[in-house]
């Protein structure tokens, strides 16, 4: 198999892990360990989340737009709606700085990533509780702070950051839509900043628009910018499904597949 089709398949999984609440890091970890696959490098993760990215921006094209506008205008629904993603990143950005050394070195751990891996499967059959809640309430600041905290729990590799995001979400009395929505939004700051710091630092930006290769990268640009709009094509799809789960309140379906797969890897490991 040449490294461009390992580039596109890398670019499949990581369209369909990263939204499906099955935890792309801990899938990544898992196959490093038992299957001998290597890390693709941050180079390529890098393409692949900057086309995960612009799914999540194409997907929601109608609802950013509307948000932007109201930003423009001054209009509060959008200035909330903003201060909602920023306060939603703070837990996060505290525990990362609190305990990212810690985390790290769970990623060094395969037993320790199944066990997380089979903890959110347990968390996913949990959010049929959440799916049964009567009336659902509107976004506002706590709901928003208690998606950041799911989301700063899923620093930990094996925990699905979409997951416990709109679990959160839905325990709070979120709708599905909204939960979800809220959800893939806030993940575009994260996303987006982690990526312009890392073109900005390996001066990366200038290697593309002068077409060479990135250092120690295996590929040239070429594939690299297909796998990207490869990992965008799938996760868009991913995202469609996502939703109409939620929507038809079966999120929890996810779970007997996080639990199968933990539990054989903590067997074998």
């Amino acid at each position: 198999m040449t490294d461009a089709i390992k580039i596109l398949c890398l670019a499949v999984v990581q369209g369909l892990t990263e939204f499906l609440p099955v935890s792309s890091s801990g899938h990544l970890v898992l196959a490093q360990h038992f299957l001998r696959v290597e890390s693709p490098g941050p180079d390529l993760e890098l393409f692949l989340h900057v086309g995960t990215l612009l799914s999540v921006c194409v997907f929601y094209r109608r609802r950013l737009a509307s948000i932007l506008a109201d930003l423009a205008r001054g209009r509060r629904a959008g200035l909330l709606y903003a201060a909602w993603v920023l306060l939603s990143m703070l837990p996060a950005g505290i525990a990362y700085a609190c305990g990212g050394d810690r985390v790290d070195r769970i990623y060094d751990s395969p037993r320790a990533v199944a066990a997380l891996l089979v903890a959110n499967g347990a968390l996913l059959l949990l959010s049929g509780l959440a799916e049964r809640r009567a009336a659902a309430r509107p976004l506002d600041g706590l709901r928003a702070l208690a998606m950041g905290v799911g989301q700063a729990i899923a620093v930990l590799p094996g925990v699905s950051r979409s997951g416990t995001s709109i679990f959160a979400g839905r325990l709070c009395g979120l709708g599905a839509k909204d939960a979800a929505e809220f959800s893939f939004v806030m993940s575009i700051p994260v996303i987006a900043g982690a990526a312009l710091l890392e073109f900005l630092e390996t001066g990366r930006i200038q290697a593309a628009l002068d077409g060479r290769d990135f250092p120690g990268f295996p590929v040239p640009i070429g594939p690299a910018l297909a796998a990207a709009a490869l990992a965008g094509a799938v996760g868009y799809l991913a995202l469609r499904t996502v939703v109409r789960v939620l929507e038809r309140g079966a999120f929890w379906m996810f779970g007997p597949y996080c639990i199968a797969v933990g539990a054989l890897a903590l067997v074998l490991s």
